[in-house]
């Protein structure tokens, strides 16, 4: 799995695992991007395969796989 730096933000569109705050791993496609999604923190929208809506901070973020150019290179 491809671990960006922490300076990136996720893109509309992108796949991503996120941690969430009971310690779980949710993969999910991020539908928007804030500066302030909650409580002056950047973070997402995003839905998973289910169609199931979620939010979450960009630092809950702990990888990004379905980048074209890491597509097939890592660990799912």
């Amino acid at each position: 799995m491809y671990k960006k730096p922490g300076l990136d933000r996720p893109e509309v569109g992108e796949h991503i695992y996120y941690r969430t705050f009971g310690s779980s791993v949710r993969y999910v496609m991020v539908t928007d991007i804030y500066d302030d999604v909650k409580n002056g923190r950047a973070g997402f929208d995003c839905v998973d395969s289910r169609g199931e809506t979620y939010w979450g901070y960009d630092d809950q973020i702990i990888g990004y796989p379905e980048k074209a150019e890491n597509r097939g290179k890592y660990e799912r």
